[in-house]
């Protein structure tokens, strides 16, 4: 298992952002140290830094209120400290006013989002980004992992559909951090912000919460655990219906019903949709508060079987047309103000009423599932120079050529350079032939030759060990002997489909390598490849960098801890 840092760790053991500054935190229950401590005691703790007020976003800085529930201003009792509520009764309460800001030199946010553009933590921050912007204040966001990692789904809201569910377009589910997030609002809003991101650590896209080693503290009532994010972005659809998404249950937005559905009827009609990772159970509820208190419901729980390949929007729309489709004289669409808003939910939701207008004419959802998988796909550029992480944990980078072309020289040459960038870096050699791994004669050869099924040698420095068998799948190898390093650079795996580096030397037979991201060549070479000199490591290097998209962090670095941030710039804190 890994072990992720927190960007509050990184700014209380680092903090020049906020140091002499009077601040405000933004926070609630869910912002806390990797150790626990809530991020409000950590900053009074640091020397220098002085915390004057908390701002509350939706449920209150303690995280008690019921969704759209208003919360007052207070006191903070453990601190003393004046609380200003970000979520009032009016949607003039959701913005942070001048006066909240008169006495202060810097904002920190920190607070942990769930990956979904309906959750409103990440506009309470695009809000008060603003207000920072329009009072000149820094902002410094403390940066935590998405727990739904980097998938994209859904497409942008349409224009006209901007509204506390979504104050600027992006997709549904958009594989962003809340500092990633920030950088891509301060740069297409035009913010002239003094924008600060202290990035979390040991992080990347391809990361289960549960591979982070961090504990889950629900960011809001009904958020209590890594699985209940994971189908929000599709399940949250039912707040714009008048079937229940398990509100008053212990299983929130995985069990959801109502008291006019079958069981049975639902969940037959669900699994014959095949939707991908995702399997239906019929059950039987009754919530204790929200829709249908204290009624008997039918109903369905979530089962996912596969999170890599589950698509939950895609499956939160098919889940209201097969109610809708089965239930027409009892569903409803919700009509109630919903965020502020007149206009039916499930619009705002979804960005558009195409999706409420497509159900109710009974129309087939193809189309409008295939317009949001289109518009989501292009998100994937749109936030590329935003992004601080890189896509997987360990990064991989494969060196392919001919046999004596110098792949190993070219590896060796790379090692000691990007560990002094302070990357924990593998090697890993991969050959096609089953070669001696051993000296002959020397113990550990003799107990592997008389036939264990696994070896290994063990000294005070190093620990080597051999499993003996039919080849092992290269995924597996990482994940087991490689968890603890943000870079493998693998030596061959020509077929595999990783981000490739051909190395070609004058007189060296050249197989055939499919799509190389790049080349290395000792002499002239022509084509569209982008080709590198032998002997360019520093080149290489950074050609390595940005394949493993570990050059993001380095990008958005500021040159010095002291630079002040203008016209909608952000700088990524170094650890």
């Amino acid at each position: 298992m890994s072990s992720v840092r927190l960007g509050i760790d990184v700014l209380v053991e680092s903090p020049w952002p906020v140091a002499g500054r009077r601040i405000g935190l933004i926070t609630n229950g869910s912002g806390v140290t990797s150790a626990g401590i809530p991020t409000w005691k950590a900053l009074r703790a640091v020397p220098n830094v002085r915390l004057v007020r908390l701002f509350g976003p939706e449920h209150g800085l303690e995280g008690g209120a019921i969704y759209m529930e208003a919360v007052r201003s207070a006191i903070h009792a453990p601190s003393g400290l004046p609380v200003v509520s970000l979520y009032g009764e009016t949607a003039e309460s959701l913005k942070p006013r001048r006066e909240d800001f008169a006495d202060l030199e810097a904002i920190v946010f920190d607070v942990a989002d769930v990956g979904s553009r309906y959750y409103t933590y990440i506009w309470t921050m695009l809000l008060a980004m603003e207000a920072c912007a329009a009072s000149r204040l820094r902002f410094v966001v403390c940066d935590r992992p998405n727990p739904l990692g980097g998938a994209v789904e859904g497409a942008p809201q349409s224009s006209g559909y901007l509204t506390f569910v979504g104050l600027h377009p992006i997709p549904v589910r958009h594989g962003m951090t809340a500092g990633e997030l920030a950088r891509l609002f301060a740069a297409e809003r035009r913010l002239d912000i003094d924008l600060v991101v202290c990035p979390a650590a040991g992080w990347a896209r391809d990361m289960s919460y549960a591979e982070t080693g961090l504990p889950w503290i629900p960011p809001s009532p009904n958020m209590p655990t890594a699985e209940t994010a994971l189908v929000y972005p599709g399940m949250c659809l039912l707040e714009g219906t008048n079937v229940s998404e398990g509100r008053g249950t212990t299983r929130p937005f995985e069990t959801f019903g109502a008291p006019w559905l079958d069981p049975s009827s639902l969940t037959d009609a669900l699994n014959a949709l095949s939707l991908p990772g995702v399997t239906f159970v019929p059950t039987r509820f009754r919530p204790m508060f929200d829709k249908h208190a204290n009624s008997p419901c039918g109903g369905a729980l979530m089962r996912v079987t596969d999170a890599k390949t589950f698509r939950p929007f895609q499956t939160g729309l098919r889940v209201v047309e097969t109610v809708r489709r089965l239930a027409p004289l009892d569903f409803r669409w919700r009509r109630e103000p919903y965020e502020y808003d007149e206009r039916p939910a499930i619009d705002l939701l979804t960005g558009s009423d195409r999706f409420r207008l497509a159900v109710d004419a009974g129309e087939n959802l193809r189309a409008e599932i295939a317009r949001h998988f289109d518009a989501a796909a292009l998100f994937y550029a749109r936030r590329e120079p935003y992004l601080l992480y890189p896509d997987r944990r360990p990064a991989v980078v494969a060196f392919v050529g001919g046999h004596d072309s110098g792949k190993t020289s070219v590896i060796v040459e790379l090692i000691p350079r990007l560990k002094a960038r302070g990357l924990t870096v593998g090697a890993l050699k991969h050959t096609s032939k089953d070669v001696p791994d051993d000296v002959p004669g020397k113990d550990s050869q003799r107990m592997a030759e008389a036939g264990a099924d696994a070896a290994a040698l063990v000294t005070p420095a190093r620990t080597a060990a051999r499993r003996f068998g039919a080849e092992e799948p290269l995924e597996s190898v990482l994940r087991r002997e490689f968890a603890g390093c943000d870079l493998v650079l693998v030596e061959g795996y020509k077929s595999l489909p990783l981000p490739k580096i051909e190395v070609v030397r004058t007189g060296i037979d050249r197989p055939d390598v499919i799509d190389p991201a790049a080349r290395i060549s000792d002499g002239p070479f022509a084509g569209s490849v982008p080709t590198l000199s032998w002997g360019d490591w520093d080149g290489i290097a950074a050609t390595v960098l940005r394949l493993a998209g570990l050059d993001r962090r380095e990008a958005a670095a500021p040159a010095t801890n002291g630079a002040n941030g203008a016209n909608g710039s952000a700088k990524a804190q170094s650890n």
